[in-house]
């Protein structure tokens, strides 16, 4: 049954509640921000007889924040004046103050100006001109506003502006990075202004743990993205996806094509043996937040911390780095309103080679050949299997030629859309953000929907204490595919339709002989896979100013979530619901977690010095709690998942509830003499819940310093060509308690066994305790060097990192007789080290145009120092002493036997035409100890470059990966290359295949099912995993202030970009940039996953 879809689908009854309190927080943000709430609101009691009107005047700013500005000689201070009023508003009192004179008053802010009547009659002219930077560069962008007014515009692509002001108005003249200039308008109708560089405001700020520094005062190693970079790529759907290959060290592997599939991400390798390497998320200092919450048009900031020093503020979460999200604020006295839209149409990027339907029936008829007597089915005259006379002609060949890749994939049409408003008065700033994707896959049914709502208001309640409240709402709902559907669609037999006339769909098993799987279409269609998520995300922090360098900042946050998993298989599939009668399952998970952090910051400057300290405490809890559901036999498809009660079997019922707290306490110094010498410390104790009852609590302390060079006397000379110089070294500690809840108690599990003729229910020991389990631990040194040339024209950092994690956490399996699966303990030892770099350029920067390049090279080498056995993980991944953390194994394969190897091969119960393996150990037989190292999983390093040209308002930019020297596991061709199992093989096989006549081959001879079948892994599938990929290709225009002037729109842009463009790889299968799984064994190695799409994307984006 499809169920009608409804809004509830995307935002349960609970959900809406909070959507409304959103609603309000909005509602209440817009007016807020209005230039004359205050005026509005704010009431005075005057009581002046006989008196003047300074009296007044002077009363109304005791009794309000108001300040008033009027020129002495336009007002007459001897006049009488009479005024009582109670609670009245200040417009009123102004209003009869004024009555009768020439006198008048403007309204903006907290300030009050009194004006003559003919000063604002005659104010109205036309004023235009021409703002450029110091080298006579028209500034595009530059805002032109009247000062004590929101009245403004901004420059066109020619530097231009025009708007209308009054003899006595100021304008101010503001852009990033250059100086405010402020001109009083006078006489003057023409104004050409050259803006200064302002190079305190050009200086970047990051955000690291519990503040913010400047880049150029940071010891430690951290990589920035500001919003615009991000949204380069304007068809991400997370934050991530327009991260990938923006910062060396951070590899952000896209593995899936499903639509809005999240990327695997690492940074500096991998660190830990446990399946969890992924980096601590922080959003507004929120710690633990899933980005896919976030919606990228929501982003100012992101800053990763990358070295162990940086992110040991964070702890014994910040083993694996930090990603610190900084959300946007709105700006005081402005008002923007912003929409932005992105169409998009996906189709499948790169198909894996097979047979067709011609090739697939020779290959069949070979394989009968090669035994005697044998005639494969088609052309046995004999042989009336059922749909015969429908796939063949009379002479045996097909009737039929199936693509089933493009049977079971389409062309993808998605759209996203984001409305913004930000703006602010003079104590108040508000951001709010409405967003909408709907993203198709482009395998058929498959989809993500979400809808996500964010408000962030700040508050400067006194001048002592401001107030943040953000507040991030959303929902996702997504249709997935089944896990093997890839590998359906390869084994799929060409000769075969989708469906026959009558509608029906075609089975594989439709061919004598082959292995009876299920349609992939039909699979797609009719198997229901659908994930519901709801998410919540609220932050209050409070800022009390204690003195000009001492402050105190509180804050609370608190996330929920919801999960649910519902699955359906019906009755009709084959290998799915039939055996069962259709089966339905639910999965159920609630998630709730709060965090109290509370630290005071010192930041104090004298003389040559500045001192900055940040000492705090943090206290944490979460909670899960898990159901499930399984019902099987039901009498009608018609119910799915949504009445399981129908099912007579009740296949699976469990709950689960799991809890855990962390306290911690942490302070960082920083200190700089002359902006010349930089050092720096932190400390952290965690306190964690998860660890044994002995070693519930670690130390984490860290050490940094860095050297100006350029700041030094003896470096004058060399400013002209490098004009910032910083050598940095760290080294630090940090932690890993990323093992679940209860790892180091005993758990128990339910299992359901046979006894007698029924099914019981027992309780049995799964994991010993471990009271000794500890803080797995890394220890990192990191040396690096940041250079300028040319004012900034060329910039380059590298690092080199070298890190040791000791005491790996890992879930050991034990021995049977010791009566438990499994224990979480400490072993281990192992290395990552390794060289960053990045190059940012000013190419050539001219009048009208500008070209840029961003440029970085990772490359990183793991090594396993210390294990106290071999550890074999599936597919092919061991951890073995001496080799690399992504080490694959398996067996190296030397090609086939010959026929004068005839002998040779019996011994291994072999013959001509087979695969010959290396026998490592030489006991005439394949065992596992003949398996060996066949390749690393990880590449010997990546490259990224982006280049950026613009010329007046067009924008043209290409993004290009490069990855090189890792292996993959193709098992795909792995099960379809070594023999006929009556599925469809890769093209090359027959070509390449052992004959007689071609016997120098690594592809055994086509025979049929059990002659031989080899689907071990081998080195023969190990394949080169290197490629270059255009990921990005774009081009936008942007209409001048000028033209868009008169539709009061303060900007407009259009684009047009292509995702992943094209892909130059050796690799055989659909794409190399994939790991199937996401445990520490099995990186390198394709397993059947979702493939990626070519997006071809039109953006709009505009701004009132």
């Amino acid at each position: 049954m499809e169920k009608v879809w409804n809004s509830d689908d995307l935002l349960p009854k609970k959900f809406k509640s909070i959507m409304k309190i959103t609603l309000l927080f909005l509602i209440l943000g817009i007016l807020h921000v209005s230039a004359d709430t205050y005026a509005q609101k704010a009431q005075v009691t005057v009581e002046v007889k006989s008196g003047t009107f300074y009296d007044v005047v002077s009363e109304i700013e005791k009794q309000t924040e108001f300040m008033f500005f009027y020129k002495s000689e336009d007002i007459d201070n001897s006049k009488q004046v009479d005024i009582q009023v109670k609670n009245r508003q200040v417009t009123d009192v102004l209003n009869e103050l004024l009555k009768n004179t020439n006198l008048t008053y403007r309204i903006s802010g907290k300030h009050i100006t009194i004006l003559k009547k003919d000063a604002v009659q005659q104010q109205k002219k036309k004023i235009s001109g021409t703002v450029t930077d110091p080298d006579g560069i028209p500034v595009i962008g530059a805002n032109v506003v009247i000062k004590g007014t929101t009245v403004g515009t901004v420059t066109d692509l020619d530097g231009k502006f025009s708007l209308d002001a009054a003899n006595n108005d100021i304008l101010s003249f503001s852009y990033i990075g250059y100086a405010e200039q402020e001109i009083e308008v006078g006489n003057r109708t023409l104004f050409n202004v050259k803006l200064a560089e302002d190079y305190k405001a050009l200086e970047e700020v990051v955000v690291v743990g519990y503040g913010t520094m400047l880049k150029r005062n940071l010891s430690t190693s951290v990589g920035s993205v500001d919003s615009e970079k991000l949204l380069e790529r304007p068809n991400a759907t997370n934050v991530f996806q327009g991260l990938a290959g923006k910062v060396a060290g951070v590899n952000i592997a896209l593995n899936s094509g499903a639509p809005g599939g999240s990327p695997a991400i690492k940074i500096r390798g991998i660190g830990s043996l446990n399946s969890s390497n992924t980096p601590l998320y922080v959003v507004d200092g929120v710690v633990g937040v899933d980005p896919d919450q976030i919606d990228p048009n929501i982003v100012q900031s992101i800053d990763i911390l990358k070295d162990a020093t940086s992110s040991s503020i964070y702890g014994a979460r910040g083993a694996n780095g930090v990603v610190v999200i900084t959300t946007k604020e709105g700006k005081k006295n402005t008002t923007n309103i912003s929409y932005n839209t992105v169409l998009s149409a996906g189709t499948l990027a790169r198909k894996v080679d097979v047979l067709n339907a011609e090739e697939a029936l020779d290959v069949f008829k070979r394989a009968y050949e090669a035994q005697p007597g044998r005639i494969a089915p088609h052309l046995d005259p004999s042989n009336m299997f059922t749909h015969k006379n429908d796939l063949f002609n009379p002479d045996g060949t097909p009737k039929y030629d199936t693509d089933w890749q493009d049977a079971v994939t389409r062309t993808a049409f998605s759209h996203q859309h984001s409305l913004s408003f930000s703006g602010g008065s003079d104590k108040l700033t508000a951001v709010a953000n409405v967003s909408y994707k709907d993203n198709q896959g482009i395998m058929l049914e498959t989809y993500k929907r979400q809808l996500n709502a964010f408000i962030n208001v700040g508050w400067d309640l006194k001048e002592w204490f401001h107030l943040q409240a953000m507040l991030n709402v959303g929902s996702s709902n997504a249709r997935n595919s089944e896990n093997a559907i890839s590998r359906y669609t390869l084994e799929a037999l060409p000769f075969l339709p989708v469906q026959y006339e009558d509608g029906t769909y075609s089975r594989k098993g439709d061919y004598p002989g082959a292995e009876d799987t299920e349609n992939p279409v039909r699979i797609l269609k009719e198997r229901k896979n659908i994930d519901k998520n709801q998410y919540t995300l609220a932050n209050v922090i409070g800022t009390f100013k204690i003195t000009s360098w001492l402050k105190l900042t509180t804050s609370f946050s608190r996330q929920d979530g919801s999960y649910i998993n519902s699955s359906y298989n019906p009755s009709t599939l084959f290998g799915y619901g039939d055996t069962q009668k259709g089966k339905a399952e639910k999965a159920h998970r609630n998630t709730m977690s709060w965090t109290n952090e509370d630290y005071l910051t010192f930041d104090k400057s004298w003389n040559k010095h500045n001192l900055n300290v940040v000492a705090g405490a943090s206290w944490y809890y979460s909670k899960t709690e898990k159901s499930e559901l399984g019902a099987e036999n039901f009498f009608d498809d018609y119910f799915e998942y949504n009445n399981m009660g129908v099912g007579t079997v009740r296949s699976k019922v469990g709950s689960d509830y799991t809890d855990n707290k962390m306290n911690s306490y942490y302070a960082r110094i920083n200190y700089n003499f002359d902006n010349r010498y930089l050092l720096g410390a932190s400390f952290r104790e965690d306190g964690s819940s998860r660890f044994g009852l002995n070693n519930q609590y670690g130390f984490f302390p860290s050490f940094s310093a860095a050297w100006r060079v350029s700041n030094e006397n003896f470096f004058e000379n060399a400013k002209k060509v490098i004009d910032d110089m910083k050598v940095r070294l760290s080294y630090g500690t940090v932690g890993n308690a990323e093992i679940g809840d209860y790892a180091s108690m005993a758990r128990y599990e339910n299992k359901r066994l046979p006894f007698g003729k029924d099914m019981a229910t027992i309780v049995t020991l799964k994991s010993m305790a471990n009271p000794d389990l500890r803080w797995e631990k890394s220890r990192q040194l990191d040396a690096g060097i940041d250079l300028s040339f040319f004012n900034g024209r060329i910039e380059f950092m590298a690092d080199y990192y070298h890190k040791i994690t000791t005491d790996l956490l890992y879930e050991l399996q034990l021995p049977s007789n010791s009566g438990y699966e499994k224990t979480m303990t400490n072993l281990g030892k192992i290395r990552n080290q390794g060289l960053e770099m990045s190059l940012n350029t000013r190419n050539i920067q001219s009048r009208d145009f500008l070209w840029t390049t961003s440029w970085n090279y990772t490359m990183n080498r793991s090594m396993v120092l210390d294990i106290n056995d071999n550890i074999i993980g599936k597919w092919g991944g061991r951890i073995e002493e001496g080799h690399p953390l992504n080490a694959l194994y398996g067996y190296v394969r030397l090609g086939t036997w010959g026929t004068d190897e005839a002998e040779e091969a019996a011994k291994y119960n072999k013959k001509p035409g087979d695969i010959k393996y290396w026998d490592k150990n030489g006991n005439g037989m394949k065992d596992g100890e003949d398996q060996d190292y066949i390749g690393n999983g990880a590449p010997k390093f990546e490259m990224n470059m982006t280049n950026t040209f613009s010329w007046k308002g067009f924008t043209f930019m290409f993004d290009l990966q490069w990855v090189y020297g890792n292996k993959l596991i193709n098992f795909t061709r792995q099960l379809m290359g070594n023999r006929v199992t009556f599925s469809n093989a890769y093209a090359d096989i027959p070509v390449n295949a052992w004959t007689p006549e071609n016997q120098n081959t690594m592809v055994p001879s086509l025979r049929l099912p059990g002659d031989g079948y080899e689907n071990d892994v081998d080195s023969w599938s190990c394949e080169p995993g290197s490629f270059l990929r255009l990921r990005n290709i774009g081009l936008k225009y942007d209409f001048s202030s000028r033209m868009l002037s008169a539709a009061h729109i303060k900007s407009l842009s259009l684009g047009f970009n292509v995702e992943n463009a094209f892909l130059i790889t050796n690799y055989s299968g659909s794409d190399p940039e994939v790991t199937s799984y996401d445990a520490v064994f099995e990186q390198g190695v394709d397993f059947y996953t979702y493939p990626k799409p070519r997006t071809y994307s039109f953006t709009l984006g505009v701004n009132f």
